[in-house]
């Protein structure tokens, strides 16, 4: 079977929309989702008496509103089609009601203090510029979701708020310049998932792998990343077969998985979707990610989303592909064969570099979490500090305009290649190294992790951006009939910006030394870990930015920050009571082992090398358990700190510490210890495992 025969089988999208409603009812349903006019009862109960039959026409028994709670994680719950009548016959019922709104029991999701607990009702609202789906026997429609008093308790409703006032703003100044009239812009976003896989048979035997999703121990292997032979290479065929489940699913659901391949750690692989509407790709990945856990299961194998499940190579994110568009098609990022005459392409780049200077706190926060933190600032795409790569030509184009020179393009624009005619460059190389990366029409942003949510950076580029443009067209609009002095201001605002905010523009190496000490000269932000970056956008004060847009009001700002010092501080409670666990039922346990085998020996022999090991083994024994006392009686205090940042301070600086200290003398004593006595399999097993 072709795969285009298949494709989007078990999604209810505009194609069936427009097969199974009436017409009228279909342009009604469009107009509603262009955001021009309220869908009817009369409508919406057409479109669920249509989207119930297709759904029971596909093994559909229930219906679920899909949502995405302030844990970042997705939710739903399951109510049948299956009613009775008046006089008591089954039928199969769903409403337009039924369709549009739903009622979960919403006391246990995280609120960040918004509603007590005995204030449980909750709504969630159909988004019907999402497509709903079946899995199993549920069709799911994606929703929003708020609470009773209208407070937002979701990652969607945002997303879609800020793509809104950003489509607006875009509007407007794209409409300055063109001839083709834009009444929407689209934000397009394509995500490249990175993930890893172990077997599970080995992964059983590690409660750090099965609590956390990391290693919280383990000596490096023989063999790790340093041959640099995996990235690209042959895919380990039990991965082929997964992976060929994996597209089967994803395609049935109308996602456009287009790409998969090895990454440069052990165990680690990709894949990527093409270009959506941000909440649509949004969900899709979502989706990836929960296909992605459940196929690994049925291959005998479990994926691992933590951005940093083995120290001592690379860690995974999810590079965020951000574009904007017009209804047309114009996209607002790409160059064109002109750079330099093309305003749109100059003022969108600007707001991008502006957005990035001013709002690195933001960015770094939205993008990250307790686990991302072992991630960034290693020696892995990316630095924690935040840098704009534009490539070389169009560095020099925008120095030059700030340096009010004269623009030149010089470098060849075409290379030969072998037996085929000349090829075009691209306008820039991918720099791997940095943050925000210009590639070719959009910018690749490379800080997410693997696990979040990709929601939250998403609606802080968005209004951002939305903040910037507005400021922009503030200055461009008086001029709108003056096609030569608003050229003159577009080039204005450029060399402003590049003035202003250009020392964010980097093309060298960002893991360099070097880099970190140019930074600091350049006064950019490099924040260590996830709580400093919290601290320090509640110091700056960078809600006016969400309350002046509406995309939060200030108490669902403060609700958003008490949730993240919640996360803070669970995650690091969470490591340290399976680190105290593994401690003395693993780790400890397998010292001992070892010396009792030692100690055998050294009953017959005399051996001053061995009785070396024997003592080193015994001191690290001590050690440990001198340590595993003070942790606990560290983690006995912290969960008696009731003050809330206070507490996430303590475990992040305290406990954290704390965990790594242990780690390291784990790490050199576990290289001692026979295969006979490890009580966890190691680095090298996990590595070898799917090969």
């Amino acid at each position: 079977m072709k795969t285009t025969e298949n494709f989007g089988v078990k999604v209810f999208n505009k194609e069936k929309m427009k097969e199974k409603l009436p017409y009228p009812i279909y342009l009604k349903w469009k107009d509603a989702q262009r955001v021009e006019k309220d869908l009817d009862k009369e409508s919406a109960d057409a479109i669920a008496h249509a989207m119930k039959d297709w759904a029971i026409a596909n093994g559909a028994t229930h219906f679920a509103h899909w949502f995405q709670p302030l844990n970042g994680h997705t939710a739903k719950k399951y109510v049948a089609f299956l009613d009775r009548t008046v006089d008591g016959d089954p039928i199969e019922r769903f409403s337009g009601k039924e369709l549009i709104k739903g009622e979960p029991d919403a006391s246990s999701f995280p609120s960040g203090g918004m509603r007590s607990t005995f204030e449980a009702r909750g709504y969630t609202y159909w988004d019907l510029t999402a497509n709903s789906f079946i899995i199993g026997n549920v069709l799911y429609i994606p929703t929003i979701f708020m609470s009773y008093y209208g407070e937002k308790l979701d990652k969607r409703g945002p997303l879609l708020d800020s793509c809104n006032i950003l489509s607006d703003v875009g509007r407007d100044i794209v409409n300055l310049f063109s001839d083709t009239h834009a009444y929407r812009m689209r934000v397009k976003v394509g995500l490249e998932q990175e993930f890893f896989l172990v077997d599970k048979k080995l992964y059983d035997k590690r409660s750090d792998l099965i609590n956390i999703g990391r290693t919280l121990v383990g000596a490096p292997s023989p063999k790790g990343q340093e041959f640099e032979d995996r990235y690209f290479g042959q895919i380990p065929k039990r991965v082929e077969e997964f992976y060929k489940d994996v597209d089967k699913r994803l395609w049935e659901l109308g996602i456009y998985s287009k790409t998969e391949h090895n990454e440069n750690a052990p165990l680690q692989f990709e894949l990527a979707s093409i270009f959506e509407n941000a909440n649509v790709a949004i969900d899709d990945n979502l989706l990836c990610m929960n296909i992605l856990k459940e196929e690994a299961l049925k291959h005998g194998m479990v994926c691992l989303l933590h951005e940093k499940p083995f120290d001592g190579v690379n860690g995974s994110g999810k590079h965020n592909n951000y574009s904007i568009t017009t209804n047309y098609g114009l996209n607002c990022f790409e160059p064109g064969e002109d750079p330099y005459n093309n305003n749109v392409f100059l003022l969108f780049t600007a707001a991008i570099i502006k957005v990035c200077h001013k709002y690195q706190t933001l960015l770094r926060l939205c993008s990250s979490s307790p686990s991302n933190d072992y991630r960034l600032g290693g020696l892995e795409a990316p630095p924690a500090i935040i840098s704009v790569f534009l490539g070389s030509d169009l560095e020099d184009l925008f120095n030059a305009i700030r340096d009010d020179e004269e623009y030149s393009n010089d470098s060849k624009s075409k290379f030969r290649a072998y037996s085929l005619k000349d090829i075009p460059l691209d306008t820039s190389d991918r720099n791997r190294t940095s943050a925000m990366s210009f590639t070719g029409n959009k910018f690749e942003f490379r800080m997410l992790g693997s696990s979040k949510n990709a929601s939250d950076i998403n609606i802080c580029l968005n209004t951002a951006m939305a903040e910037v443009l507005g400021e922009m067209k503030d200055i461009l609009m008086p001029y709108k009939d003056d096609k030569i002095n608003l050229r003159k201001k577009v080039l204005e605002i450029v060399k402003d910006v590049m003035k202003k905010h250009g020392d964010i523009v980097y093309s060298g190496d960002n893991y360099s030394k070097e880099w970190k000490e140019e930074a600091i000269k350049r006064g950019l932000k490099n924040h260590k870990n996830y709580l400093e970056a919290l601290l320090d956008a509640k110091n700056l004060d960078l809600k006016k930015i969400f309350i002046d847009s509406n995309i939060f009001t200030s108490n669902e700002l403060r609700a958003l920050y008490e949730i993240s010092c919640k996360e803070i501080i669970n995650y690091n409670l969470l490591e340290v009571k399976t680190l105290l666990s593994m401690l003395t039922k693993d780790i400890c346990q397998s010292l001992q082992s070892e010396l009792r085998d030692i100690e055998e020996i050294l009953k017959f022999t005399e051996n001053k090398e061995l009785k070396k090991i024997y003592d080193t083994i015994n001191n690290c024994l001590s050690d440990l358990y001198n340590k595993y006392f003070d942790l606990k009686l560290s983690y006995e205090h912290a969960v008696k700190i009731e003050n809330l940042e206070d507490k996430a301070k303590f475990t992040q600086n305290d406990l954290h510490e704390k965990v790594l200290d242990i780690r390291e003398v784990s790490d050199k004593v576990e290289v001692l210890i026979s295969r006979k006595n490890l009580n966890l399999p190691t680095y090298e097993d996990m590595f070898n495992s799917l090969d």
